[in-house]
Order: C-alpha cells, then sequence, then structure tokens
C-alpha cells in the first residue's frame, strides 16, 4: 500500500485573499473617476453657454427657412403674369420649378380664385409622387390647373414636364368636381387679409406628396383676386432641422404652444409616426423626454433658465434648451435642443478617461501577481479535470497526481484517485463496452434476459503446451491480440475459461451482420498471432477459433445486487466443440454452416469434414475460413460494411 505523504496545506481562501487585494486596485480606479464630479461642475457653465448660442444660431437659419416662400408671394402678388391671370406663362412657370427644385422643403406653389379654379406646380421627387399624378416614370414637375366656364362647369387638366422642363405630356381629367381651392385651410381666411399680409396654417394634410404640411399664404392684387399660397411638408422641415441638427451634433425639435410637432431632425421616424394620418404631439411620444419639453413651456420656464437637465428612456440625462421662435409661419412657436450631456461634457469625459488610464496602469503592473496566483488554483483543476475523462474513457494507465497545496483540492485529488482505483479493479470483472453502453445511454442495470441473434467466436488454446508447467505468457499474449481485435471489430469479450475466450457480437450493442464481423475479427487475429508466433520462436501454438451463429440468450443474469451480463445457449457451445474440431482437423478458423451462410458475400469458405456435434451426437458440416473475399467497389475497405446473408 503506498503511503500518501502528508504536509500542511493552506485554505483555498488565502489564495483568494490575493486575488481580492488585487482587486482593490480597481476600486482605486472607481474612486479617483468620482473626481469626474467636480470637475464637470466647471465644464458644465461652459456648456450650457455653448447650447444657448446654438440655439439662437438654430432660430436665425430657421427663419431663414421661410424666405424663399415669402420671397416668392411678395413677387407673386402684384405680378400679372402669374398664375391663371398670366395665362401660363412658361418663363414664369420655369421661375417656379427652378425654385421648387433649389428649395425641397416647398412642397408645391398654388393658386386659388373666388369662381373656384385652381392652378398647382409640383415637384415629383419620388415614385409615389408620380403614382399619384399618374404621370410618366420620366417625368419630374407637373402642372394642374381647374378652369370654371360660364355655366360653372369644371374642368381639369394636367400637365408634365422632363428635367430641363419641358412638356412631355397632357392630359384632361374629369377630376375637377373632386377639389376646390375655397374649402382647403390655406385659402380661408387668407382671401379676407389686407394686401400684404401672410397667413400661416396649422398642420393639415397635403395632396402632394401626401403627407402633413403647413401653408403659407396671402391674397393676390389682381381683378380676379384670389389666393397664392407655398406648401411646406413637415417632412421636408425636418430635413431641414436634420442637416441642423448633423452641424452641432444635436436633436432639433420645432412645436407650437399646443405641443404640436410641426418639424424634427428625426424626419423618417417623423415621417413614419405621421402615417397614420393624425397630428403628432409630443406628449404621445413615449420617451418622458419630449414630455418634458412641453411641460417648460406650459410653466414658462423656457424664459427663465435656458439650460435645463432632462431624463430620457432608461434613465439617460440628457441637456435641453427650449427657445421661443417669434415671427415663424406667424404662429407663437418654439424650437427645442437636446443634447446628451456626455457629448456636452467632453472636456470631463477626457479626464475621466485620464484618470482611469492611471488606474489601468497600476493594474497591469499587478497582472503578472494575478497569473501566477490564478495559474497556481487552476493548474491541478485541470489535472483533475484530464484525469476525470481518461476514467470516463476506462484509461487507468496515468496516476492522479496528488501534490496540491490547497487543502480543498487535495482531498479532491485523493477522492478521484480512489474511485480510479474502485473503477479499475471493477472493470476487470465488468465488460468495458457494456459499461460504456450503460453511461452513454445513462442506464441502470437490471435484471433481465432477451432473446438476439449472436455471432460467437470461441479460441482455444493447446492445454499441453500452454499450460506445462506453469500459465505461459505467450498464451497471455495471444489472448491480448484476441481482445485488441474483438474490441475493434465492434465485439464483446465474454468470458475466459481455462484455456478458451469466448467473444459475442449483436450484443451488447447492435451491428447489421456480426457474422461478418466475427469472422473478420478471427482472419485479423489469426495473422496477428502468427506473426507474433514466428517473431518469438515459441512452442506454444497460436490457439483453433471455433465460429457459430445462431440465437441465444443474453442478458443479466443473477440477483440485485450482484448482476452478470453473459449470453446462454447452443451457439455457445457449438462454438467450443468447433474451436476443438479446428485443432483435431488442422484448421484455423472452422465455422458452422449457419455462418458460411451468413458471411458467404465477403469471406470464402471450404467444407473441411461432417462431424458429429453435441450430446446427440448430430453430424454437423465444418467450413474453413480461408479468406475474405474484396470486391472492386469495397477494394479501400478492408472491414465488412454491410454483408448480406446468402439465401
Amino acid at each position: 500500500m503506498i503511503k500518501i505523504p502528508s504536509f500542511h496545506a493552506r485554505s483555498i481562501r488565502a489564495h483568494l485573499f490575493w486575488t481580492y487585494a488585487a482587486l482593490v486596485t480597481v476600486l482605486v480606479v472607481a474612486l479617483m473617476a468620482l473626481a469626474e464630479l467636480a470637475a464637470s461642475r466647471i465644464v458644465f457653465d461652459g456648456a450650457q453657454r455653448e447650447l444657448e448660442q446654438l440655439g439662437r444660431r438654430t432660430q436665425e437659419q430657421l427663419l431663414r427657412f421661410q424666405e424663399p416662400a415669402r420671397a416668392w408671394l411678395e413677387a407673386t402678388a402684384n405680378d400679372p403674369h402669374a398664375g391663371l391671370e398670366g395665362d401660363n406663362d412658361i418663363s414664369v412657370l420655369r421661375m417656379q420649378m427652378s425654385m421648387q427644385q433649389r428649395y425641397p422643403q416647398i412642397g408645391s406653389l398654388v393658386f386659388g380664385y373666388p369662381d373656384g379654379s385652381f392652378q398647382q406646380n409640383m415637384v415629383l421627387r419620388s415614385a409615389r409622387d408620380r403614382a399619384w399624378a399618374k404621370s410618366l416614370p420620366e417625368a419630374r414637375y407637373a402642372q394642374q390647373i381647374i378652369r370654371v366656364d360660364e355655366r360653372q362647369k369644371r374642368t381639369e387638366e394636367w400637365v408634365f414636364y422632363d428635367q430641363q422642363m419641358t412638356a412631355i405630356a397632357s392630359q384632361r381629367r374629369p377630376w375637377g368636381e373632386r377639389y376646390d381651392p375655397r374649402d382647403r385651410p390655406w385659402y380661408q381666411g387668407a382671401s379676407d387679409l389686407n394686401l400684404g399680409t401672410f397667413q400661416a396654417t396649422d398642420p393639415f394634410v397635403l395632396k402632394v406628396p401626401e403627407e402633413f404640411g403647413m401653408a403659407l399664404s396671402r391674397p393676390l392684387s389682381g381683378a380676379r383676386g384670389g389666393v397664392a399660397a407655398a406648401m411646406f411638408t413637415v417632412g421636408g422641415l425636418s430635413d431641414f432641422l436634420h442637416a441642423r441638427g448633423e452641424e452641432s451634433r444635436a436633436e432639433l425639435i420645432l412645436f407650437d404652444a399646443q405641443g404640436r410637432v410641426w418639424g424634427w431632425s428625426q424626419a423618417d421616424r417623423l415621417r413614419r409616426l405621421l402615417g397614420s394620418g393624425t397630428p403628432l404631439s409630443l406628449s404621445s411620444l413615449s420617451d418622458p423626454l419630449y414630455g418634458s419639453l412641453h411641460k417648460l413651456v406650459e410653466q414658462g420656464a423656457a424664459q427663465d433658465t435656458p439650460i435645463h437637465s432632462l431624463e430620457g428612456a432608461g434613465g439617460q440625462r440628457f441637456a435641453a434648451v427650449v427657445m421661443p421662435m417669434e415671427g415663424v409661419f406667424s404662429h407663437k412657436a418654439y424650437v427645442a435642443l437636446v443634447s446628451d450631456q456626455n457629448l456636452l461634457l467632453a472636456q470631463v469625459r477626457r479626464m475621466r478617461w485620464m484618470l482611469l488610464g492611471v488606474g489601468v496602469a497600476g493594474l497591469l503592473m499587478l497582472l503578472p501577481m494575478l497569473f501566477w496566483m490564478a495559474n497556481r488554483l487552476a493548474t491541478p483543476l485541470k489535472n483533475l479535470v484530464r484525469s476525470a475523462k481518461h476514467i470516463r474513457e476506462f484509461e487507468f494507465d496515468s496516476d492522479i497526481p496528488q501534490d496540491s497545496d490547497i487543502s480543498e483540492v487535495r482531498r479532491l485529488q485523493e477522492s478521484l484517485a480512489l474511485a480510479r482505483i474502485a473503477l479499475q479493479g471493477f472493470s476487470r470483472y465488468v465488460p468495458r463496452p457494456l459499461v460504456k453502453h450503460f453511461i452513454a445511454n445513462r442506464l441502470t442495470p437490471q435484471a433481465g434476459v432477451e432473446q438476439r441473434e449472436l455471432a460467437v467466436l470461441c479460441a482455444a488454446l493447446d492445454e499441453q503446451h500452454a499450460t506445462a508447467v506453469t500459465w505461459s505468457p505467450h498464451a497471455e499474449h495471444y489472448l491480448q491480440i484476441l481482445a485488441v481485435e474483438v474490441a475493434q471489430g465492434k465485439g464483446m469479450m465474454d468470458r475466459y475459461e481455462s484455456c478458451t475466450a469466448v467473444a459475442l457480437w449483436n450484443t451488447p450493442l447492435n451491428v447489421s451482420n456480426p457474422a461478418g464481423y466475427a469472422c473478420e475479427a478471427a482472419l485479423r487475429a489469426v495473422d496477428a498471432m502468427r506473426a507474433l508466433a514466428e517473431g518469438l520462436n515459441t512452442t506454444v501454438k497460436p490457439p483453433c477459433f471455433g465460429l457459430d451463429f445462431g440465437g441465444a440468450t443474453v442478458g443479466n443474469f443473477g440477483t440485485w445486487d450482484h448482476l452478470t451480463f453473459t449470453a446462454v445457449g447452443a451457439p455457445l457451445d457449438t462454438a467450443r466443440a468447433l474451436a476443438r474440431q479446428a485443432n483435431a482437423l488442422g484448421l484455423n478458423v472452422a465455422a458452422s454452416r449457419a455462418v458460411a451462410l451468413a458471411a458467404a458475400r465477403y469471406f470464402r469458405f471450404r467444407l473441411a469434414a461432417t462431424v458429429p456435434l453435441g450430446p446427440r451426437g448430430e453430424l454437423h458440416e465444418v467450413y474453413e475460413l480461408v479468406e475474405r473475399i474484396v470486391h472492386e467497389a469495397d477494394a479501400k475497405h478492408v472491414r465488412v460494411s454491410e454483408p448480406a446473408a446468402v439465401a
């Protein structure tokens, strides 16, 4: 018995103590990062002034947004060639188209008259716009005209222009009764204004493009009277704000006193939300950040404190400024600029990284010690995992080290070493394939048997030479060769009795042709044993083999506390008798007629004799297993793959 040396092993807690000591460095770095709070106050004051200046610049740029439309309305109100009064002057029309192309925020330019006449000039920017106007694919501009004759009959005409502003198509459509400009928001109210006065509408659904928009309109000074208007899309206004937001790295929102959104730098998201056909308000957005913006206006805080710290979704903090926009569409409007506080506090963030860098440098200096400690703890555990894997595969050649200085790991090594010794002894009496089968399928051995078609191979040594004085080591080598070939050939060694050994196929694991596998294992064992006998020049001859194939009873025989897996039946007795006949007839492998029929496709047999076998002395044909038959399709495969039975 091996005496295990005894020495003091430190507890794993001691090792973890040093690990915790190393983690203190990380905590120191975290405390150093708290210095950011002191610096953030200084930097935040500067960020406040910067954000306020940004709001003023945005206000100035937003006022310029409507300048092209105001200029066009100023020029159109007194131009006798504009609208239907100018009989569709092509020069005026091209000027309007050029302006719309240059300023995409203008959706369309319209004229409405007291008799219900109407003219609209629009840019077909998308396939959806062209589909609505039912135009040609190459059309880029369209003009819609509704005329009213003396009998109050309304006629509608469409003229389409290409990219060079050349007319390419003209159509008349029976839609004149469907649209009356006098019912539209941009016309109502503007006709009663004084000349030179502008009217701005609330957001409403435009015709082209089909999305929310607003209108800036004023009365015409001609004899017919009427109203001229420029349509702004909410999406176009949002695109304008989006461009400003990218320049300033801030989010911009334009809304009125009721909280209705007129424009948003998130233009695509605003278009999706307005797709339902209803106006969008700040309170309808799911983020509490936007609802807080409207509350600032209601509380009148926009003029008192221009900078606010608001909380958004997920607890993220934002710096926001809300400023009134006087003169925007003749409405009381507000612009909100929202920016992530982290973006504004860039200097604080740089200071934070500097402090964290100092802490990381200290941590890197401790990495070698941490690595040494972790490796000291992990190495014995890795060795234990490797040893456990070997035990699971029934490989007991390597010893389990028991040298860890950690008491818990040391006890685990001792327990695993004792388990290895127990399993090694247990495996000498229980077939390993059977145990592997139970482990792989998580089965528990239970008493019970079943009928199976088995192939039985019996190896019989010459008893006089094998046990002349004592057990010959050469005989041991022969049996080891047999065990290896049986295991590689998907068989199971069942028992050793005196100078015989029995192997089984098709139990406990299923194989497609057990007779073929048994013949292959027998021929391989004969070749290996001959080579061994010639090299050792021994007087002990290799064993002779007997092969039989038939039904037998297999299973766990015994009681609940002692189970043995084996096979019982006529094929085992016949195989033993054939092994003795092979020794008497001078054959290497003697097979029964059942084996010859089952494996005839891949192996050649020769009828050697007809002898009485069994207690009743019945005559049985004894066949010699001569050689394997290699087919052309199986020339590269020595083993039997799917042998078919011979009728």
